[in-house]
Formats: structure tokens, sequence, C-alpha cells
């Protein structure tokens, strides 16, 4: 399904369809329905950095906390279990899996929300020298960098279930 064909949708089917490429989050989809039609995924990328960008301060908090910590084995959404596998995450040797571990809780525990990252196309390697860079910048620039984060994610699995329910 092209995003030209999302308006053949309902706001509701829309959601039910596309609501977990937010994690969580399913009122962003909402609103990423009000915004259409699209004609083509450019417009989309705009439009998923605008309900991102201009929702509520408290909004992109909860949006953030929704997302899982990566490497760890805390619940998380089916779509954010499968990204981490595909990444290599789930096979990470122990002494990885521990350093991962160790600089994802001191990136929460200095910035005060989970360290975001779109892995799609990451491997362990980039994904660790990332929590690394990251971990030495203000809470405000990792707030706004948690939010871009969280618009690639968003429209990475907006694309891939575009592609996946295809008429």
């Amino acid at each position: 399904m092209t995003p030209g064909a999302w308006q053949e949708l309902t706001r509701a089917a829309f959601s039910e369809i596309y609501g977990d490429c937010f994690e969580h989050s399913p009122h962003f989809a909402a609103r990423l329905y009000d915004l259409g039609p699209f004609s083509d995924w450019a417009e989309v990328e705009r439009a998923v950095r605008c309900v991102v960008f201009q929702a509520p301060q408290r909004e992109q908090e909860a949006l953030i906390q929704a997302h899982p910590r990566l490497g760890q084995q805390s619940p998380m959404s089916a779509l954010s279990s499968q990204e981490q596998r595909q990444s290599g995450l789930a096979n990470l040797d122990p002494e990885r899996a521990a350093e991962l571990q160790q600089l994802t809780r001191a990136y929460e525990e200095k910035h005060g929300f989970p360290f975001i990252l779109c892995v799609h196309g990451k491997r362990p390697e980039d994904i660790l020298a990332s929590v690394r860079e990251r971990l030495n910048q203000t809470q405000e620039t990792e707030f706004q960098r948690a939010l871009e984060e969280i618009c690639c994610i968003a429209l990475q699995r907006l694309k891939a279930r575009s592609a996946a329910t295809r008429s």
C-alpha cells in the first residue's frame, strides 16, 4: 500500500493497521492520518516529524519513555523485538551484552530517558559506538535526538507495514 492509498482507509482502520508504528502510542498514528492524504514518502516523512515535534512536551516525554531499553530483556512490542533481533542485539556475547546494558543504564541515569536509536540496518558495533558517543551529549540535545530517532523508527515501520499490506 502506498501513502496515497491510505486515504482509502478510515482513521480508525489506519490507526488499527499503523498504530504500533509509534511505540505504544497509536494516537500519533491517528494524528498522522489527519495530516494526509500523502502523495509520496517525502510528505509522510514531513508529517511524521510534524506529529512528533509539534506534540506537547509531556506527550513527547511519554513517547520516549514508551520505547524499550536496547539489549535488555524488558517487555517490548513485537516490532521492537524483531528490530533488535535483526540488528544482532539478541545474539551479543555476554561481555558485549553487559557493556550495552551498562552504557544504556548510564545514559538513562544521565539523561532521564532511555537511549533511542533506529537500529534498522545497524550492526551491534555501530549501536555501541552510538551509545558511547551520545552519552556525552547534553540532556536537551539528546531529547531532540531521541525524537529524531523516533521519527526514523516510525517511518521505517510505516514503510515496512505498507509494503506488507500491498493489495
